[in-house]
């Protein structure tokens, strides 16, 4: 959350901002539009139908689906419907990549630190224990999401290019996303009642950070000094 990556990229510290961001967009989308794949793995590995049920609400939301509560809330952060309703958000990200002239790529072209990255992540959803699963998913992802893409939304305000609606993706995650991390809290301290619940949820958290870490160290060397 307070990686030097992010820093320099919300401070306007480094060699080419723009650069930098479409290095991102062209990267995190091999990590990130899987995530219903790892949202879906969590589900899979829970025993307790309302635990279930409550992630299943936010993969309702993963595909452009909201309840008209929620649509007023993002309205009043400045979020029209039209820009998201019935649009999953891989694609929103899409749409970011596409504002900043990033192609559309298949996924055996993702470059292999992603792919690690992606591969290691899903193994911990799918082979740790559920615990372990919640906190990699949950504690060390969806609690997050706000803090680590805030630096991006300053990043493209300082661009000062790109439409409102082609970077709805950040401000979706970073101004009303409170919801879905009150869920993962609310589960995690369920699992939390035993010392081997809380072990394996500080587990899986740190392991998530840990691979989010050496991305973030890996695209900020990259920043540093550019390349094609």
């Amino acid at each position: 959350m307070r990686h030097p990556f992010l820093q320099a990229l919300a401070e306007g510290d480094l060699p080419d901002g723009r650069s930098a961001l479409v290095d991102f967009a062209r990267h995190y989308y091999g990590y990130s539009a899987h995530f219903p794949r790892y949202l879906s793995a969590l589900i899979s590995r829970l025993e307790r139908a309302d635990h279930r049920t409550a992630l299943l609400e936010n993969l309702t939301e993963e595909s452009g689906r909201y309840a008209p509560e929620e649509l007023a809330e993002l309205e009043r952060c400045g979020i029209e419907p039209q820009w998201i309703v019935g649009i999953p958000h891989p694609q929103l990200f899409q749409r970011f990549r596409r504002a900043l002239g990033v192609p559309n790529t298949a996924a055996a072209d993702d470059h292999i630190e992603v792919v690690c990255w992606r591969e290691m992540f899903l193994s911990l959803l799918t082979n740790g224990s559920p615990a372990e699963a919640l906190g990699a998913l949950g504690l060390g992802t969806e609690t997050i999401v706000q803090s680590i893409y805030r630096p991006f939304v300053t990043a493209i305000a300082r661009l000062g290019s790109l439409a409102p609606e082609d970077t709805v993706f950040f401000p979706l995650h970073t101004a009303v996303d409170d919801h879905h991390q009150a869920t993962l809290r609310a589960i995690a301290a369920d699992f939390a009642t035993t010392p081997e619940g809380r072990m394996d949820l500080a587990k899986g958290m740190r392991k998530a950070l840990a691979l989010r870490d050496f991305f973030w160290c890996w695209l900020h060397e990259r920043a540093l000094e550019p390349r094609p």
